[in-house]
C-alpha cells in the first residue's frame, strides 16, 4: 500500500533542486506515513516550492523538531477481501474487529498498518500484537473499536499470507 505513495514523493522530490538525492523514508510518527531530510539538501525556495507541489497533491506537510519533513496522504481503503479465519497476531485483531465492528478512531492505527506493512512480516506481526492488545483494553474500558481497520489488516494478512503459499 506504501509503495504507490513513495514513488508519488520521489517524483516530486526529483523535481526538487537539491545538491544530493533527499532520503525518504517510512515514518515513524505515529501522525505520518512517510519522512524526507530534504530541508538538509535544498535551499529553502526549493523545500517551500516542494512543499507547495506536495500540498497541490494532497499531501499534508508538517516540519518535525528534527528538521524533517513529514508527510501523510489519506489512504484510498483497500478492496481486499476479509478472511474470516486467519492466523498470527493479524488475525486475532481480524477476528476481534469482525465481532465488535463500530466506528472509533482508526487514521493513527492506518498509518501504523501501512509502514509496518511495508517495514514486513515480522514489523506487521509485532505491531499487530501491539494493536489486538490496544483493542482488548478498549472492549474491557467499553470504548469503541477502529472497525475501519478491517479492509487495511485484511490487505496486509493478503500479502504475506499469498507469498507463504508460493513459498
Amino acid at each position: 500500500m506504501l509503495r504507490p505513495l513513495r514513488a508519488e514523493v520521489n517524483a516530486l522530490l526529483a523535481a526538487t533542486h537539491s545538491c544530493r538525492k533527499p532520503a525518504l523514508r517510512r515514518s515513524d510518527a505515529p501522525c505520518a506515513l512517510l519522512a524526507t531530510d530534504l530541508p538538509f539538501a535544498a535551499d529553502a525556495a526549493a523545500v517551500e516550492e516542494f512543499i507547495a507541489r506536495a500540498e497541490a497533491a494532497q499531501w499534508r506537510v508538517t516540519r518535525a523538531e528534527n528538521g524533517w519533513l513529514l508527510l501523510d496522504k489519506d489512504v484510498p481503503t483497500p478492496k481486499a477481501e476479509i478472511p474470516e479465519v486467519a492466523g498470527g497476531a493479524c488475525g486475532r485483531c481480524i477476528s476481534v474487529l469482525l465481532r465488535h465492528q463500530e466506528d472509533g478512531d482508526a487514521r493513527v492505527w492506518i498509518r501504523r498498518i501501512i509502514t509496518a506493512q511495508d517495514a514486513g512480516e515480522r514489523a506487521l506481526e509485532r505491531m499487530c500484537m501491539q494493536l489486538h492488545r490496544e483493542l482488548a483494553a478498549m472492549l474491557r474500558q467499553h470504548q469503541p473499536l477502529p472497525g475501519a481497520l478491517l479492509p487495511y489488516l485484511a490487505e496486509a494478512y493478503a500479502t504475506y499470507a499469498m507469498r507463504r503459499e508460493t513459498q
